[in-house]
Protein backbone atom coordinates (compact mmCIF):
# COMPACT_ATOMS: atom_id res chain seq x y z
CA UNK A 1 0.00 0.00 0.00
CA UNK A 2 1.42 3.50 -0.70
CA UNK A 3 1.12 5.90 1.90
CA UNK A 4 0.34 9.65 -0.15
CA UNK A 5 3.08 11.37 2.03
CA UNK A 6 5.39 8.75 0.32
CA UNK A 7 3.72 9.58 -3.29
CA UNK A 8 4.02 13.63 -2.32
CA UNK A 9 7.63 13.42 -1.05
CA UNK A 10 8.80 11.97 -4.13
CA UNK A 11 7.17 14.19 -6.60
CA UNK A 12 7.83 17.09 -4.08
CA UNK A 13 11.72 16.15 -4.97
CA UNK A 14 11.21 16.05 -8.68
CA UNK A 15 9.37 19.05 -8.82
CA UNK A 16 12.72 20.48 -6.72
CA UNK A 17 15.33 19.07 -9.41
CA UNK A 18 13.14 20.42 -11.82
CA UNK A 19 12.45 24.41 -11.22
CA UNK A 20 15.44 25.60 -12.17
CA UNK A 21 14.53 24.84 -16.09
CA UNK A 22 11.01 24.96 -16.00
CA UNK A 23 9.84 26.91 -18.43
CA UNK A 24 7.85 30.59 -17.59
CA UNK A 25 8.19 33.08 -19.34
CA UNK A 26 6.52 36.30 -18.92
CA UNK A 27 4.04 36.39 -21.62
CA UNK A 28 2.30 33.14 -19.65
CA UNK A 29 2.44 29.85 -18.27
CA UNK A 30 3.33 26.48 -20.69
CA UNK A 31 0.62 24.24 -20.78
CA UNK A 32 2.15 20.51 -19.56
CA UNK A 33 0.10 17.44 -20.43
CA UNK A 34 0.30 13.78 -19.91
CA UNK A 35 -2.53 12.39 -21.98
CA UNK A 36 -1.15 9.03 -22.60
CA UNK A 37 -3.20 7.13 -20.36
CA UNK A 38 -6.45 8.74 -20.82
CA UNK A 39 -8.87 6.54 -21.96
CA UNK A 40 -9.00 4.42 -25.37
CA UNK A 41 -12.50 3.76 -26.63
CA UNK A 42 -13.42 -0.03 -24.83
CA UNK A 43 -11.04 0.81 -21.11
CA UNK A 44 -12.50 1.40 -17.69
CA UNK A 45 -12.86 4.95 -17.02
CA UNK A 46 -13.56 6.69 -13.71
CA UNK A 47 -17.00 8.21 -13.81
CA UNK A 48 -15.33 11.11 -12.12
CA UNK A 49 -13.23 14.27 -13.44
CA UNK A 50 -11.37 16.12 -10.80
CA UNK A 51 -10.59 20.27 -11.26
CA UNK A 52 -8.00 21.54 -9.12
CA UNK A 53 -7.62 25.49 -9.74
CA UNK A 54 -4.65 27.25 -7.80
CA UNK A 55 -4.86 30.91 -6.37
CA UNK A 56 -2.28 33.14 -7.09
CA UNK A 57 -3.63 34.58 -4.26
CA UNK A 58 -2.10 32.22 -2.12
CA UNK A 59 1.47 32.07 -3.63
CA UNK A 60 3.98 33.72 -1.40
CA UNK A 61 7.74 34.66 -1.69
CA UNK A 62 9.06 32.71 0.80
CA UNK A 63 9.96 29.06 -0.62
CA UNK A 64 8.68 27.51 2.95
CA UNK A 65 5.06 29.15 2.76
CA UNK A 66 4.92 27.55 -1.05
CA UNK A 67 5.52 24.31 -0.29
CA UNK A 68 2.50 24.15 1.63
CA UNK A 69 -0.03 25.05 -1.37
CA UNK A 70 2.53 22.69 -3.19
CA UNK A 71 2.28 19.27 -1.94
CA UNK A 72 -1.63 20.21 -1.43
CA UNK A 73 -1.77 19.76 -5.28
CA UNK A 74 0.63 16.89 -5.06
CA UNK A 75 -1.28 14.74 -2.77
CA UNK A 76 -4.36 15.92 -4.61
CA UNK A 77 -2.94 15.20 -7.87
CA UNK A 78 -0.78 11.82 -6.97
CA UNK A 79 -1.67 9.85 -4.25
CA UNK A 80 -1.89 6.52 -5.03
CA UNK A 81 -4.65 5.23 -2.29
CA UNK A 82 -7.82 5.58 -4.36
CA UNK A 83 -10.14 4.71 -1.04
CA UNK A 84 -9.08 7.50 0.23
CA UNK A 85 -10.65 9.53 -2.67
CA UNK A 86 -7.69 10.13 -4.68
CA UNK A 87 -7.49 9.62 -8.33
CA UNK A 88 -9.10 6.94 -9.80
CA UNK A 89 -8.83 4.72 -13.01
CA UNK A 90 -7.88 6.88 -15.74
CA UNK A 91 -9.68 10.04 -13.92
CA UNK A 92 -9.56 12.85 -15.86
CA UNK A 93 -7.11 15.88 -13.72
CA UNK A 94 -7.00 19.49 -14.93
CA UNK A 95 -5.31 22.07 -12.73
CA UNK A 96 -5.53 25.39 -13.52
CA UNK A 97 -4.15 28.86 -12.25
CA UNK A 98 -6.49 32.17 -11.42
CA UNK A 99 -4.48 34.92 -11.83
CA UNK A 100 -3.84 37.30 -8.64
CA UNK A 101 -6.00 39.98 -10.33
CA UNK A 102 -8.49 38.00 -11.34
CA UNK A 103 -8.06 38.71 -15.12
CA UNK A 104 -8.41 35.23 -16.51
CA UNK A 105 -8.29 31.18 -15.49
CA UNK A 106 -4.91 29.90 -17.28
CA UNK A 107 -4.70 26.12 -17.97
CA UNK A 108 -1.44 24.43 -16.87
CA UNK A 109 -2.10 20.57 -16.84
CA UNK A 110 -3.87 18.36 -18.88
CA UNK A 111 -3.78 14.42 -18.23
CA UNK A 112 -5.44 11.28 -16.81
CA UNK A 113 -4.46 9.22 -13.74
CA UNK A 114 -1.96 6.40 -14.43
CA UNK A 115 -4.04 4.02 -11.76
CA UNK A 116 -5.49 1.22 -13.53
CA UNK A 117 -7.96 -1.49 -12.04
CA UNK A 118 -6.66 -4.47 -10.36
CA UNK A 119 -7.92 -6.76 -12.83
CA UNK A 120 -6.62 -5.27 -15.64
CA UNK A 121 -3.16 -5.28 -14.08
CA UNK A 122 -3.27 -8.81 -13.21
CA UNK A 123 -4.41 -9.57 -16.59
CA UNK A 124 -1.31 -7.30 -18.02
CA UNK A 125 0.80 -9.15 -15.68
CA UNK A 126 -0.02 -12.71 -16.48
CA UNK A 127 0.54 -11.68 -20.23
CA UNK A 128 4.21 -10.54 -19.48
CA UNK A 129 7.07 -12.87 -21.51
CA UNK A 130 10.36 -13.64 -19.95
CA UNK A 131 12.15 -11.56 -22.57
CA UNK A 132 9.73 -8.57 -21.60
CA UNK A 133 10.40 -9.29 -17.67
CA UNK A 134 14.31 -9.24 -18.95
CA UNK A 135 14.46 -6.11 -21.14
CA UNK A 136 12.33 -4.23 -18.33
CA UNK A 137 9.46 -3.70 -20.74
CA UNK A 138 6.83 -5.89 -18.67
CA UNK A 139 3.76 -4.38 -18.01
CA UNK A 140 4.66 -3.59 -14.04
CA UNK A 141 7.95 -1.55 -15.75
CA UNK A 142 5.48 0.28 -18.64
CA UNK A 143 3.01 0.94 -15.36
CA UNK A 144 5.87 2.68 -13.21
CA UNK A 145 7.27 4.70 -16.34
CA UNK A 146 3.37 6.09 -16.95
CA UNK A 147 3.22 6.93 -13.12
CA UNK A 148 6.77 8.76 -13.10
CA UNK A 149 5.57 10.64 -16.54
CA UNK A 150 2.56 11.90 -14.78
CA UNK A 151 4.26 13.00 -11.80
CA UNK A 152 6.91 14.82 -13.83
CA UNK A 153 4.31 16.53 -15.72
CA UNK A 154 2.75 17.48 -12.57
CA UNK A 155 6.41 19.10 -11.42
CA UNK A 156 6.83 20.69 -14.43
CA UNK A 157 3.47 22.61 -14.09
CA UNK A 158 3.83 23.52 -10.71
CA UNK A 159 7.67 24.52 -11.01
CA UNK A 160 6.26 27.40 -13.59
CA UNK A 161 4.50 28.86 -10.45
CA UNK A 162 7.22 28.34 -8.02
CA UNK A 163 9.69 30.38 -10.04
CA UNK A 164 7.73 33.21 -10.59
CA UNK A 165 6.54 33.26 -6.76
CA UNK A 166 8.52 36.55 -6.03
CA UNK A 167 7.24 38.38 -8.67
CA UNK A 168 3.25 36.96 -7.91
CA UNK A 169 3.63 37.83 -4.38
CA UNK A 170 4.59 41.59 -5.37
CA UNK A 171 1.43 42.03 -7.10
CA UNK A 172 -1.35 43.57 -4.31
CA UNK A 173 -4.48 40.67 -3.95
CA UNK A 174 -8.08 42.97 -5.33
CA UNK A 175 -11.43 42.35 -3.28
CA UNK A 176 -13.00 39.47 -5.35
CA UNK A 177 -9.93 38.86 -7.43
CA UNK A 178 -10.66 34.91 -7.27
CA UNK A 179 -14.54 34.79 -8.39
CA UNK A 180 -13.68 37.16 -11.27
CA UNK A 181 -11.10 34.68 -12.34
CA UNK A 182 -13.73 31.85 -12.07
CA UNK A 183 -16.34 34.50 -13.69
CA UNK A 184 -14.26 34.70 -17.10
CA UNK A 185 -13.67 31.29 -17.13
CA UNK A 186 -17.20 30.71 -18.61
CA UNK A 187 -17.82 26.80 -18.37
CA UNK A 188 -15.37 25.71 -15.06
CA UNK A 189 -15.78 21.89 -16.00
CA UNK A 190 -16.89 19.83 -19.38
CA UNK A 191 -19.46 16.93 -17.98
CA UNK A 192 -18.49 14.73 -20.75
CA UNK A 193 -14.96 14.09 -18.91
CA UNK A 194 -16.86 12.95 -15.07
CA UNK A 195 -18.68 14.12 -13.17
CA UNK A 196 -17.30 17.11 -11.05
CA UNK A 197 -14.68 17.60 -8.59
CA UNK A 198 -12.97 21.09 -7.97
CA UNK A 199 -9.95 21.31 -5.49
CA UNK A 200 -9.94 25.10 -4.68
CA UNK A 201 -6.37 26.13 -3.17
CA UNK A 202 -7.12 29.15 -2.16
CA UNK A 203 -7.43 31.46 0.98
CA UNK A 204 -11.01 32.42 -0.65
CA UNK A 205 -10.96 35.88 1.02
CA UNK A 206 -14.22 36.91 -1.19
CA UNK A 207 -15.72 38.68 1.92
CA UNK A 208 -15.84 40.68 5.29
CA UNK A 209 -16.06 38.65 7.93
CA UNK A 210 -17.06 41.84 10.03
CA UNK A 211 -19.73 42.34 8.08
CA UNK A 212 -21.10 38.51 9.16
CA UNK A 213 -22.09 38.91 12.48
CA UNK A 214 -24.54 35.77 12.48
CA UNK A 215 -25.02 32.51 10.39
CA UNK A 216 -28.15 33.69 8.83
CA UNK A 217 -26.80 36.69 7.89
CA UNK A 218 -23.60 35.07 6.64
CA UNK A 219 -25.76 32.24 4.69
CA UNK A 220 -28.07 35.11 2.95
CA UNK A 221 -25.30 37.16 1.70
CA UNK A 222 -23.32 33.69 0.24
CA UNK A 223 -26.74 33.22 -1.67
CA UNK A 224 -26.73 36.92 -3.17
CA UNK A 225 -23.37 36.46 -4.16
CA UNK A 226 -23.67 33.43 -5.52
CA UNK A 227 -26.61 34.61 -7.23
CA UNK A 228 -24.74 38.34 -8.39
CA UNK A 229 -21.81 36.35 -9.70
CA UNK A 230 -23.70 33.76 -11.98
CA UNK A 231 -20.93 31.28 -11.47
CA UNK A 232 -21.94 27.82 -12.47
CA UNK A 233 -19.58 24.98 -10.67
CA UNK A 234 -21.80 22.39 -13.06
CA UNK A 235 -23.21 20.35 -9.60
CA UNK A 236 -19.95 19.42 -8.32
CA UNK A 237 -18.16 18.41 -5.10
CA UNK A 238 -16.00 21.05 -3.75
CA UNK A 239 -13.12 21.10 -1.63
CA UNK A 240 -11.47 24.47 -0.27
CA UNK A 241 -7.81 24.07 0.69
CA UNK A 242 -5.38 26.47 2.48
CA UNK A 243 -8.54 28.70 3.58
CA UNK A 244 -9.21 29.83 7.30
CA UNK A 245 -12.58 31.14 7.78
CA UNK A 246 -12.39 30.70 11.51
CA UNK A 247 -15.87 31.32 13.13
CA UNK A 248 -19.37 29.28 11.81
CA UNK A 249 -20.61 32.29 10.15
CA UNK A 250 -17.90 32.58 7.39
CA UNK A 251 -17.92 28.59 7.21
CA UNK A 252 -21.54 28.87 6.15
CA UNK A 253 -20.94 32.38 4.10
CA UNK A 254 -19.07 29.69 2.09
CA UNK A 255 -21.28 26.99 2.02
CA UNK A 256 -24.16 29.02 0.90
CA UNK A 257 -21.80 30.68 -1.62
CA UNK A 258 -21.52 27.25 -3.03
CA UNK A 259 -24.56 25.82 -3.00
CA UNK A 260 -26.10 28.75 -4.51
CA UNK A 261 -23.23 28.17 -7.19
CA UNK A 262 -24.26 24.70 -7.58
CA UNK A 263 -22.17 23.05 -5.84
CA UNK A 264 -21.39 21.58 -2.33
CA UNK A 265 -18.44 22.15 0.24
CA UNK A 266 -17.60 18.80 0.86
CA UNK A 267 -14.51 19.29 3.04
CA UNK A 268 -12.20 23.01 4.09
CA UNK A 269 -8.70 22.47 5.97
CA UNK A 270 -6.18 25.51 5.88
CA UNK A 271 -3.02 23.92 6.61
CA UNK A 272 -3.10 20.94 4.04
CA UNK A 273 -5.94 18.97 1.72
CA UNK A 274 -9.21 18.09 3.33
CA UNK A 275 -10.42 14.53 3.34
CA UNK A 276 -11.66 13.75 -0.18
CA UNK A 277 -14.73 11.49 -0.62
CA UNK A 278 -14.52 8.21 -2.52
CA UNK A 279 -15.27 8.45 -6.33
CA UNK A 280 -18.90 7.19 -7.50
CA UNK A 281 -18.64 3.80 -8.72
CA UNK A 282 -22.11 3.90 -10.39
CA UNK A 283 -23.99 6.38 -11.59
CA UNK A 284 -27.72 6.66 -13.07
CA UNK A 285 -29.61 9.52 -14.53
CA UNK A 286 -32.91 10.36 -14.44
CA UNK A 287 -35.35 12.94 -16.07
CA UNK A 288 -39.04 13.56 -15.85
CA UNK A 289 -41.42 15.67 -14.12
CA UNK A 290 -42.45 16.18 -10.44
CA UNK A 291 -46.60 16.72 -9.45
CA UNK A 292 -46.14 19.80 -7.33
CA UNK A 293 -49.33 19.96 -6.03
CA UNK A 294 -51.46 20.08 -9.32
CA UNK A 295 -48.40 21.25 -11.38
CA UNK A 296 -46.25 19.10 -13.81
CA UNK A 297 -42.71 20.34 -13.16
CA UNK A 298 -38.97 19.11 -14.69
CA UNK A 299 -37.16 17.19 -12.57
CA UNK A 300 -33.51 15.71 -13.16
CA UNK A 301 -31.72 13.69 -10.83
CA UNK A 302 -28.16 12.06 -10.27
CA UNK A 303 -27.90 9.21 -8.77
CA UNK A 304 -23.73 8.48 -7.88
CA UNK A 305 -22.73 6.04 -5.14
CA UNK A 306 -19.72 4.78 -3.81
CA UNK A 307 -18.64 0.93 -3.58
CA UNK A 308 -20.35 1.23 -0.23
CA UNK A 309 -23.53 2.64 -1.30
CA UNK A 310 -23.06 6.24 0.52
CA UNK A 311 -24.40 8.62 -2.28
CA UNK A 312 -21.66 10.63 -3.69
CA UNK A 313 -22.23 13.74 -5.83
CA UNK A 314 -25.86 12.92 -6.05
CA UNK A 315 -27.93 15.89 -7.40
CA UNK A 316 -32.04 16.93 -7.71
CA UNK A 317 -32.42 19.75 -9.97
CA UNK A 318 -36.07 21.30 -10.63
CA UNK A 319 -37.24 24.56 -12.57
CA UNK A 320 -40.47 26.49 -11.30
CA UNK A 321 -39.53 30.17 -11.32
CA UNK A 322 -35.81 29.01 -11.94
CA UNK A 323 -33.68 26.11 -12.39
CA UNK A 324 -32.09 24.84 -8.81
CA UNK A 325 -30.07 21.55 -7.93
CA UNK A 326 -30.18 20.49 -4.49
CA UNK A 327 -27.51 18.26 -2.93
CA UNK A 328 -28.65 14.64 -2.39
CA UNK A 329 -26.95 12.49 0.57
CA UNK A 330 -27.91 9.31 2.52
CA UNK A 331 -27.50 5.61 1.00
CA UNK A 332 -28.18 3.70 -2.25
CA UNK A 333 -29.08 -0.15 -1.53
CA UNK A 334 -29.34 -2.26 -4.67
CA UNK A 335 -29.92 -5.76 -5.10
CA UNK A 336 -29.48 -6.96 -8.61
CA UNK A 337 -31.27 -4.20 -10.68
CA UNK A 338 -33.62 -3.28 -8.12
CA UNK A 339 -32.26 -0.13 -5.40
CA UNK A 340 -33.79 1.82 -2.89
CA UNK A 341 -32.96 5.57 -2.19
CA UNK A 342 -33.32 7.11 1.21
CA UNK A 343 -31.63 10.20 2.12
CA UNK A 344 -30.37 11.18 5.49
CA UNK A 345 -32.72 13.49 6.87
CA UNK A 346 -31.25 17.05 5.35
CA UNK A 347 -32.41 17.30 1.90
CA UNK A 348 -34.13 20.47 1.16
CA UNK A 349 -33.21 22.24 4.33
CA UNK A 350 -29.44 22.62 3.09
CA UNK A 351 -31.64 26.08 1.81
CA UNK A 352 -32.71 27.25 5.13
CA UNK A 353 -31.24 30.72 6.19
CA UNK A 354 -30.54 29.09 9.86
CA UNK A 355 -30.15 25.30 9.86
CA UNK A 356 -30.99 25.64 13.00
CA UNK A 357 -34.43 27.20 13.25
CA UNK A 358 -37.46 26.77 10.94
CA UNK A 359 -37.75 29.07 8.19
CA UNK A 360 -40.48 31.85 7.81
CA UNK A 361 -41.29 31.35 4.42
CA UNK A 362 -40.85 27.47 3.34
CA UNK A 363 -43.14 29.16 -0.25
CA UNK A 364 -39.67 30.84 -1.41
CA UNK A 365 -37.56 27.65 -0.77
CA UNK A 366 -36.69 24.51 -2.79
CA UNK A 367 -39.61 21.34 -2.08
CA UNK A 368 -40.46 23.85 0.72
CA UNK A 369 -37.23 22.94 2.35
CA UNK A 370 -38.58 19.18 2.80
CA UNK A 371 -36.07 17.01 4.88
CA UNK A 372 -36.96 13.44 3.08
CA UNK A 373 -36.63 11.85 -0.12
CA UNK A 374 -36.79 8.46 -0.59
CA UNK A 375 -37.52 6.19 -3.59
CA UNK A 376 -37.39 3.02 -5.44
CA UNK A 377 -35.36 2.21 -8.69
CA UNK A 378 -36.98 -0.78 -11.01
CA UNK A 379 -36.03 -1.18 -14.33
CA UNK A 380 -35.83 2.45 -16.03
CA UNK A 381 -37.90 3.82 -13.50
CA UNK A 382 -37.59 5.66 -10.61
CA UNK A 383 -40.74 5.93 -8.13
CA UNK A 384 -40.61 8.28 -5.22
CA UNK A 385 -41.47 11.13 -2.76
CA UNK A 386 -40.52 14.20 -1.08
CA UNK A 387 -41.65 14.93 2.46
CA UNK A 388 -41.60 16.35 6.15
CA UNK A 389 -43.11 15.95 8.90
CA UNK A 390 -43.43 19.72 9.11
CA UNK A 391 -44.61 20.58 5.53
CA UNK A 392 -48.04 20.25 3.83
CA UNK A 393 -47.17 21.40 -0.13
CA UNK A 394 -50.65 23.91 -1.05
CA UNK A 395 -51.36 24.43 -4.52
CA UNK A 396 -53.81 26.42 -6.74
CA UNK A 397 -57.53 25.81 -5.71
CA UNK A 398 -57.08 25.29 -2.20
CA UNK A 399 -55.15 21.93 -2.93
CA UNK A 400 -53.14 20.36 -0.02
CA UNK A 401 -50.72 17.30 0.28
CA UNK A 402 -48.55 16.12 2.68
CA UNK A 403 -45.84 14.95 0.02
CA UNK A 404 -44.83 15.89 -3.93
CA UNK A 405 -44.40 12.29 -5.76
CA UNK A 406 -42.73 11.42 -8.92
CA UNK A 407 -42.00 8.95 -11.34
CA UNK A 408 -38.91 9.33 -13.90
CA UNK A 409 -36.82 7.37 -16.63
CA UNK A 410 -33.79 6.57 -16.86
CA UNK A 411 -31.96 9.14 -19.23
CA UNK A 412 -28.99 7.03 -21.28
CA UNK A 413 -25.61 8.98 -22.69
CA UNK A 414 -26.94 12.18 -21.48
CA UNK A 415 -24.30 13.98 -19.06
CA UNK A 416 -25.81 15.76 -15.87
Amino acid sequence: MTRPYAVAGRLLLALAAGASSAPASAAGYEVIRQEQTCPKDGEPRSLRQTVIILDEAIVAAQAEADQRWTRIVVEAAEAKETALGTLGTRERLSLFVARRDGSELVPLFFGCSPNLPAAETEKAKASDSMVDRFLGNDSGARRKSAQDAFGSGIARALAQVQKRAPDIAAQPVPVGGFLRALQNAGRLADPNLGLPRFILVSPFRVADKAGLPDVATARERGFQLAEKSAIDFGRAEIYLAGASLGDTAALEFARAFFLGSKGVLAGIRSDGLPRLLPEPTTLRVHAGFIDYVGQRIPLQMRLAAAANGDLVNAWVETTVSRTTATPLSGKMLCRGEACEVHGDGRFAQVWFLDPQAEPKERGKLPFGGARNIELTLQGATASGRIFDPKVIFSGENGQRREDLRFDIQRVEGTPF
